[in-house]
């Protein structure tokens, strides 16, 4: 223990240098006014009862209804009639004009204003008419409440709901409670609100990282190296080193302890910032996460990776000025090289990355990140771009399906990759084998259609309010025929310059087309294709569809409702046999709290329900009574779930981009989890029931065609990498691996923060969503290995040179 006195007292040296730096002190008051700042934030948590612009999914459905109900005399005493009549002057003057077929630009923030005036007056309701709309528990739980057992804010709530019953399909689903921020007591100016799960998810994934990353990351980096850049220098001057190594220590340690005390300056800071943060997170909004301490180290480690250099720099040059200069120099090659990987991850690796694939007859398409569209040529061994990607693009693909051997469908949205409902109407594209695969028009699509399925009886479009659906027969005779029924455009999602629609002409042959018009906008089936949701059925967000092989089920979420739906078509024609097309089986809650997103998918008798939840729920698929709960390992999420067949099995594919199992075991009847696939860096998985393939896409655009049955490998796919692609992979990848990934520290600190290994980004809600990894090891390894070469070199030129 004596001998380790002398480095201790060093370190010791080098903690008081640090505290008499004037420097230091600047940045401790800087951290206690910012955290000073902070500390009168908090929250109150009250009834969801305004609208935010935010909460509109689909402006172009709403501004439609509203404008029926004030030009269409039929649906004056109709809910959605009743609140249009109620708006204010200045909105029904712009509503008129939309129900007379005008341009007219609404803003979301517009729009969701007006519905909130209503809110604070009621005399739009009226009972007997909304005995008609599709109500929620809540509201209907809010109803039988007496005028005495009702407060303003549940009245408002109450309010709220009626709305929404009223319009259905247009709103984004939202929790019953939010999380509204104040700050010394006042609510923020800017109307802000989120429930409980959004709430932890911005604080601990996106607020408190984003600080830690800009504070310690950066400010305090940069300044840390500036009060440290002189202690090696000045270690080196004649009379303190002599002084130095005329104590029993050897050169090599008594460089290690000099680096160690250089730490003290960023370790004093971070100790407050982080402790400061901790105690504000946890006294002003009751989250009191105890991994945020862990961000400590890791903050000190960022530091050590530029200090290591700065020593190096400091031992060969002795100069403070020179070792801040090529720290500074080392920050600047830093950021180049983690610019130039986002470029290549963003404009190269992404939009090529495959997200959905389809087989037909012994051909293979796939959809791409870039929104293109993708043909197999087996000559060539190279992906043909029927749609080019591109990863600025304006517009959408559908995922296409197959609907016989040799023909697929698909779509392309205009303007929808950045607004799901698209700028216009768009309609049904065939691409076949006998015209080479050239995409021909068909039927015109249903507005805001966002997914298309194929059954045996026909062919599906799911949009964000309703399903229709029509018969391949309908689906080939209107293969180049001209579309009559021509759809408006569809609303810009964009909130700042939200809902617009063309005043495109209908046919002049139909004397009440404008009505028609209206209800093209609201995402009503378009010649050639019939409604099929019943009215009691809402499909609002987080959405989900599955269909049985033969077409004649469906199984649908909305909010946490899930519905089962059955057919009285007759399986040989596209007509219902009696009374209505569907009809409503069966309902059930998934859960307490809304999910965030969902999955479904039918095999057998059994349905799989996919949330948020760190667990896979299965359901009978006769009468949606629950089955199983079968939990996910290690933390992980779901990104996206298939049917395997007909005989309840299921493949799910989860956020560590691996594929496993679901399996009923026909010994016990009790549900499986099985160990993953082989393949590893999955993007995408797909089920092909006519060939029995499992279509796994991994590792950007290479795909592996599996036996279903018996999961051994039947045929892969393995493209040339283009040019860009070769630079990215034997030029930035390896420039990438010999760099210290010091920005990627900041998922680090996410993850530990937040507890995830991933968050999710561009969900679209009929899809495997796109999830981005945490890298945690990998930049902590690489970080490592640098300090480590670094430390070495600076011990041996130490121990080996004569000052």
């Amino acid at each position: 223990m004596r001998r380790l006195w002398p480095y201790i007292a060093i370190i010791r040296d080098s903690f008081h240098a640090a505290l008499s730096s004037r420097i230091l002190w600047v940045a401790f008051i800087a951290i206690w006014v910012l955290l000073g700042a902070l500390a009168p934030i908090g929250y109150r948590e009250d009834f969801t009862t305004t609208f935010r612009d935010r909460d509109i999914d689909n402006g172009g459905r709403l501004k439609a209804m509203l404008a029926a109900g004030i030009a269409d005399p039929s649906k004056a005493n109709t809910p959605v009639g009743k609140i249009a009549n109620a708006l204010p002057d200045d909105v029904k003057r712009e509503l008129r004009k939309v129900g007379q077929g005008e341009d007219v630009r609404f803003y979301f923030t517009t729009l969701a204003d007006s519905l909130n005036s209503l809110i604070e007056e009621e005399s739009w309701y009226d009972a007997e008419v909304w005995k008609s709309t599709a109500r929620l528990r809540e509201l209907r739980e809010l109803d039988e409440l007496g005028p005495d057992e009702i407060d303003e804010t549940l009245r408002k709530r109450r309010a709220r709901l009626r709305i929404e019953a009223a319009i259905p399909g247009v709103f984004e689903s939202r929790s019953a409670r939010s999380i509204m921020l104040t700050y010394m007591g006042m609510d923020f100016p800017a109307r802000f609100a989120v429930d409980k799960t959004q709430f932890l998810i911005l604080l601990n994934q996106i607020v408190v990282p984003t600080i830690i990353n800009w504070l310690l990351g950066f400010i305090l980096v940069f300044l840390g190296i500036l009060v440290t850049a002189s202690i090696i220098p000045d270690m080196l001057q004649p009379g303190s080193l002599h002084l130095l190594l005329s104590k029993p220590v050897s050169r090599w340690l008594l460089l290690l302890s000099k680096f160690v005390g250089g730490c003290a300056f960023v370790f004093l800071c971070v100790i407050q910032l982080i402790v400061g943060l901790y105690l504000i997170a946890g006294l002003r909004l009751d989250v009191w996460n105890a991994r945020l301490l862990l961000c400590i180290p890791v903050s000190v480690f960022v530091f050590a990776v530029f200090y290591s250099v700065s020593t190096l720099a400091g031992l060969r040059f002795r100069s403070p000025i020179l070792a801040i200069g090529i720290t500074c120099m080392f920050g600047a090659y830093l950021v180049v090289v983690s610019m130039i990987g986002g470029f290549f991850d963003g404009f190269v690796t992404r939009p090529s990355t495959i997200h959905q694939m389809t087989i037909a007859g012994d051909q293979v398409f796939a959809t791409t990140r870039g929104e293109g569209l993708m043909r197999w040529d087996a000559k060539t061994d190279q992906w043909n771009e029927i749609y080019e990607s591109d990863a600025l693009g304006r517009n959408r693909v559908l995922s296409p399906v197959a609907i016989d051997d040799s023909t697929i469908v698909t779509a392309v949205v205009r303007g929808g990759r950045f607004n799901p409902f698209g700028l216009g109407g768009f309609d049904l594209l065939v691409l076949d084998e006998a015209n080479q695969w050239r995409a021909q028009p068909s039927l015109r699509l249903p507005t805001a259609t966002q997914q298309l399925a194929a059954s045996e009886n026909g062919v599906f479009a799911i949009n964000s309010s309703g399903i229709a659906v029509t018969s391949k027969q309908q689906v080939r005779e209107a293969m180049g025929e001209p579309i009559d029924n021509e759809s408006a455009d569809e609303d810009s999602g964009d909130s700042e310059s939200a809902s617009g629609s063309s005043s495109e002409r209908s046919s002049a042959n139909q004397p009440n087309s404008w009505l028609q018009k209206l209800a093209s906008m609201m995402g009503a089936a378009t010649a050639g294709f019939q409604d099929i949701l019943p009215s009691d059925v809402l499909l609002t967000p987080p959405r989900s569809v599955g269909i049985n092989a033969t077409g004649d089920t469906i199984v649908l979420l909305g909010g946490k409702q899930l519905s089962l739906l059955s057919s009285n078509r007759s399986p040989q024609t596209s007509e219902p046999t009696s009374g209505e097309a569907w009809h409503l089986v069966a309902t059930q809650t998934v859960g307490e709290e809304l999910p965030r997103f969902a999955f479904l998918a039918i095999s057998g008798k059994s349905v799989l329900v996919a949330t948020d939840a760190e667990q896979l729920q299965v359901f009978d698929l006769d009468s949606l009574q629950p089955t199983a709960t079968v939990p996910l390992p290690d933390r992980l999420s779901v990104v996206s779930s298939i049917a395997i067949g007909d005989e309840s099995r299921f493949a799910v594919l989860t956020s560590d981009q691996r594929c496993r199992l679901l399996i009923q075991e026909a010994d016990s009847k009790q549900w499986t989890l099985r160990d993953p696939l082989p393949q590893t860096d999955i993007e995408s998985i797909a089920m092909d029931d006519r060939s029995s393939t499992l279509m796994i896409a991994h590792d950007v655009d290479q795909v592996d065609l599996l036996d279903a049955e018996t999961l051994k490998l039947r045929r892969t796919l393995r493209p040339r990498l283009s040019t860009w692609r070769q630079i990215d992979r034997f030029v930035i990848g390896p420039l990438r691996s010999i760099t210290p990934q010091t920005s990627e520290l900041g998922g680090t600190i996410a993850a530990i923060v937040s507890g995830e290994s991933s968050f999710e980004i561009n969900r679209d809600e009929v899809g495997p969503v796109e999830l981005v990894r945490y890298k945690i090891l990998e930049p902590v390894l690489s970080c490592t290995l640098f300090i480590a070469v670094l430390l070495t070199t600076s011990c041996v030129y130490f121990s080996r040179r004569d000052f």
